[in-house]
């Protein structure tokens, strides 16, 4: 649209050029005649024999011509509608057309721009979500790591612990029922040996109750009991 006025604003200036012509060539001839008036009077017996002579008439460019003018002014004119009807129409549709199909692609590659730029914007924040993601996943797996480990640890103190306990149970059974047979061993030579001393010889009911005497008096004075 603007390459269509522009044409026809040209078109208008040349008319008004073509029209404005004519007047200054005949302002111009008058200054040019009015120069030339005496060489025309010397020459002019000479330029009306030569006139007469051919039978044409003086032909002076610089001469106003009125229906020169007219005819030029028509065919100008008639040459610009024929121009403009004809030729500067479909120049002018083709330039508008170039020039619509020009903006379109200026904003085709404005909105791949603006396209691009916010596909950027989105894989960018995706990118700083899945690291954010990535991270706090790895402290997660630490985390989970150390509370594994800590209870791992937890576990075999406890298993040790409970495993000492046995031990020193057992320890502690063995070691009772060893006293308790080194007692009776003991109190049975002790007996013995009292009945041999004592040169008495002793019932079976008798005995067995010296025994257990025996066994009971060593039993308060075994280790750890005091």
């Amino acid at each position: 649209m603007f390459i269509r006025r522009a044409i026809r604003t040209g078109l208008v200036l040349a008319a008004l050029a073509a029209c404005q012509g004519p007047g200054r060539a005949a302002a111009a001839g008058g200054e040019a005649a009015g120069l030339a008036e005496s060489g025309r009077a010397a020459a002019g017996a000479a330029a009306v024999a030569e006139d007469a002579g051919h039978g044409q008439p003086d032909l002076n460019p610089l001469d106003w011509k009125t229906d020169l003018a007219l005819w030029t002014g028509a065919v100008f004119v008639v040459l610009l509608f024929v121009l403009g009807k004809f030729a500067w129409g479909p120049i002018a549709d083709g330039l508008d057309k170039r020039e619509q199909r020009i903006a379109g692609e200026i904003a085709a590659a404005e909105k791949a721009n603006t396209d691009a730029r916010a596909l950027l914007a989105d894989y960018q924040r995706k990118l700083a979500s899945a690291d954010a993601e990535i991270r706090q996943l790895i402290d997660q797996a630490k985390h989970e790591a150390e509370q594994a480990g800590q209870q791992i640890v937890a576990r075999a103190r406890g298993e040790a612990e409970a495993e000492r306990r046995r031990a020193v149970a057992d320890i502690e059974l063995a070691t009772a029922g060893a006293l308790q047979d080194l007692a009776r061993q003991s109190a049975t030579l002790a007996v013995q040996l009292a009945g041999k001393i004592v040169r008495a010889e002793l019932t079976p009911a008798d005995h067995s109750t010296l025994i257990d005497e025996a066994v009971a008096e060593f039993a308060r004075f075994e280790p750890g009991r005091n």
